[in-house]
């Protein structure tokens, strides 16, 4: 009855909802970023509205009040290599910042020499509400802001600490997790004093390497009079977060957060012969094994493939991965390598038991949808913070990759076998599904909402435009310091004039 109560609710309710024009600026080259958004910008085409999308990527079977500006038709990438994995954060946080900066900067740079982009900046065309794009760069919000246009800023990943002060949210390191750190909801001292350290050294990256350097370059198209980006963006209506409570929660934020996490899900599909068939004949059932398509498998050093390799041999169940490496030499009888495998629908089979992941974002989440374990083994960026994000929540556990042992991941596979460990994963699962609406259904809602009031200022924290030293109430702590100082010596005096009166 439920499932049809929702099919006739998107099949009628957009006679009923007022057409907005909606534009996209989704400038980045990542395809897994292009697969969190896609299904949105698809959905709000179906209910009508006017979109267009700015990007990198065509959508196959577009509605009719779907437009592209395609900023390109060719994606090349090469990939990293196990050797870039930097085991040290101290080293690695600031690094992958600049990096990651380094990528936004060239997105920008496709983004404003686009003729059609050009063209909107030149002729300022109408819209109700944009998404925009924001993680590693604020050069769309720039343009979005020129638009004078209500904006949502759309993260496809975990909020990042560079984006914390613009949305009012007080940093902590005793409570305060980053998506680029390992250490959770309860670090000890010393990662609490790195965290702190690594909050300041990446504003401070991403405030030269990617506000400063965008800034720069936009003046020739948006102005001399442009603001700050960082003001800029304080100014959002809504930010989308690719992330749950059931998972992420336990921090503090301001109402104009919303969680979207679980957008790109979709029902899960028949599962190819082959692979069904190798699940299905596991007496013991199928641990999954992908780490992911940013590092390229046939990088890992030989040392670490025999460990996986060893482990693999001695376990009574069946190894399925995702391996695009090439042909493994002595490979146990025991494993099945797939160049690319449909993993969600993997996840969800009753017999697969365990996933050993990177822990990257949508990975993380298909994982908690489907009440899978995890043996983590991160390697870049908020692959980390999502590993330690899972184990907070009790349904993984972090195998380094510079200790990545035989006996560490046997380890670590053994207790997600456990019985605890499964129902635990379950019950996450099931605390995940548990929503008002569904996170497609979120975001429609919001987008509109934007659209309908012109903005959201009655959500954004005050905080945002507070002083930093009203903030820490320094100001009002000297007053009180400064007046007890000036009471207590107003006291002593007094005392020393009585006891000079008392004396005479």
């Amino acid at each position: 009855m439920i499932k049809y109560t929702v099919l006739v609710f998107y099949i009628v309710a957009p006679l009923f909802v007022s057409s907005y024009k909606i534009l996209g600026i989704f400038p980045s080259l990542d395809r897994n970023n292009h697969l969190t958004y896609r299904g949105l910008f698809r959905d709000l085409a179906n209910r009508n509205h006017d979109v267009t999308l700015i990007t990198h990527f065509q959508l196959a079977d577009a509605p009719a009040t779907y437009h592209n500006i395609l900023l390109s038709d060719t994606h090349v990438y090469k990939g990293l290599s196990f050797e870039s994995v930097i085991p040290n954060e101290i080293s690695r946080v600031p690094f992958e910042t600049l990096i990651s900066t380094k990528s936004g900067n060239d997105d920008c740079k496709i983004l404003m020499n686009n003729h059609q982009v050009l063209h909107m900046i030149r002729t300022r065309p109408k819209f109700d509400v944009i998404l925009v794009e924001s993680y590693n760069s604020d050069c769309g919000i720039a343009l979005a802001a020129n638009l004078s246009t209500p904006f949502i800023v759309f993260n496809p990943q975990p909020i990042h600490p560079w984006q914390y002060n613009r949305l009012g949210i007080n940093f902590n390191s005793a409570f305060v997790t980053q998506s680029l750190l390992p250490y959770g909801k309860q670090p000890w001292f010393f990662d609490r004093l790195r965290s702190y350290i690594l909050y300041h050294i990446t504003n401070w990256v991403y405030y030269i390497g990617s506000q400063v350097t965008d800034h720069v370059y936009l003046y020739k198209y948006l102005g001399d009079n442009l603001p700050s980006l960082e003001s800029i963006a304080s100014n959002a209506s809504l930010v989308f977060v690719n992330t749950h409570q059931s998972v992420y929660g336990g921090v503090a934020r301001p109402d104009n957060v919303i969680d979207i996490g679980g957008i790109h899900m979709r029902p899960p599909k028949l599962l190819p012969t082959e692979i069904e068939r190798f699940i299905n004949e596991a007496e013991y059932g199928v641990i999954y094994v992908n780490l992911g398509s940013t590092v390229k498998d046939s990088t890992m050093p030989k040392e670490k493939l025999n460990e996986f390799l060893s482990t693999f041999s001695k376990l009574p169940l069946r190894i399925l991965w995702k391996w695009d490496g090439g042909v493994i030499e002595n490979l146990p009888r025991n494993v099945l390598t797939m160049r690319w495998l449909p993993q969600y629908d993997i996840l969800k089979h009753d017999n697969v038991k365990v996933f050993i992941s990177h822990a990257g974002i949508l990975s993380t989440i298909e994982a908690v949808d489907a009440g899978v374990p995890v043996v983590a083994i991160p390697l870049f960026g908020d692959q980390y913070g999502n590993a330690a994000a899972m184990v907070d929540a009790g349904i993984a556990n972090i195998v380094p990759y510079s200790d990545l042992k035989k006996s560490l991941l046997m380890d670590a596979i053994n207790e997600a076998l456990d019985s605890t460990w499964q129902q635990r994963a379950k019950l996450v699962s099931r605390i995940w599904h548990d929503r008002p609406m569904s996170p497609m259904e979120t975001a429609i809602y919001w987008t509109e909402y934007v659209a309908r009031y012109h903005g959201a200022p009655n959500l954004v924290a005050t905080s945002v435009k507070v002083p930093w030293y009203q903030q820490l109430q320094i100001d009002v702590l000297l007053f009180v310091a400064l007046n007890s100082t000036a009471s207590q010596n107003a006291f002593i005096e007094e005392r020393r004039k009585e006891k000079r009166v008392k004396f005479e």
